[in-house]
């Protein structure tokens, strides 16, 4: 704990790095899917369906497409800033500082979708931002945990089981693929760091947490279908 404390000291040292942790934040929480319906002229999206802002709800007013573009922001809001991150401090910081900065960076991607400031503190679920830094982390994984959600949501109709599901699954799967990188150095495909696996737990939590509503509507049966 005290080396984990340490390192995020040391980056608030950099005015660059916390620089990054603002922007990482402010564009976390833009509310497209929010935005985008509102534009298209399907009103307030938190008044449709299950009154979230994510891709999926915005399914629900029929558009596709709308759907699908509000998917690929949410997923760009954490990949590109981590990217950003990548290219700009990969060769100035140290490899486990890095790590440091990329766990601090999708964290607060994260934070900023689930609770925007821009719409009182209140947000998305989570998983097309979460999907983009597993994405970051490992691609592999990443498409593992998609496929997860897919069977799940498309057995169930039901977008929260699949996300449920998927977070519940996250943490083992890419633990699994720490071990087989641990033990035998497949670094071309399954670069992933203890810290990195730490981040994908700390995900997972979130997205439950987020989820509770749902849990809830779940178990009463009266939770919104796909």
């Amino acid at each position: 704990m005290l080396i984990f404390i340490n390192n995020i000291l040391e980056l608030f040292n950099n005015p660059i790095i916390i620089v990054y942790f603002i922007t990482s934040f402010i564009i976390g929480s833009i509310p497209f899917g929010l935005i985008l319906s509102n534009i298209s002229g399907y009103g307030d999206i938190r008044k449709i369906g299950s009154g979230n802002i994510g891709a999926t709800n915005v399914l629900r007013t029929g558009n596709k497409f709308l759907a699908i573009v509000t998917l690929i922001l949410d997923v760009s809001k954490s990949f590109i800033m981590l990217y950003i991150v990548k290219t700009n401090f990969e060769t100035v910081l140290e490899e486990e500082l890095l790590v440091y900065l990329y766990i601090s960076i999708a964290i607060l991607s994260l934070l900023g979708h689930m609770f925007s400031p821009f719409i009182l503190f209140k947000g998305g679920k989570g998983i097309a931002t979460s999907a983009g830094i597993l994405f970051f982390i490992n691609w592999l994984g990443a498409l593992i945990v998609l496929f997860i959600w897919l069977i799940a949501a498309i057995k169930y109709k039901t977008s929260s089981i699949g996300a449920l599901t998927a977070s519940f699954f996250a943490p083992i799967i890419f633990w699994f693929l720490y071990k087989i990188n641990f033990n035998n150095n497949l670094f071309y495909v399954l670069n992933i760091s203890i810290l990195e696996f730490y981040l994908v737990i700390i995900i997972s939590i979130l997205i439950y947490l987020k989820h509770i509503p749902n849990i809830k509507r779940l178990i009463l049966g009266n939770e919104s279908k796909i």
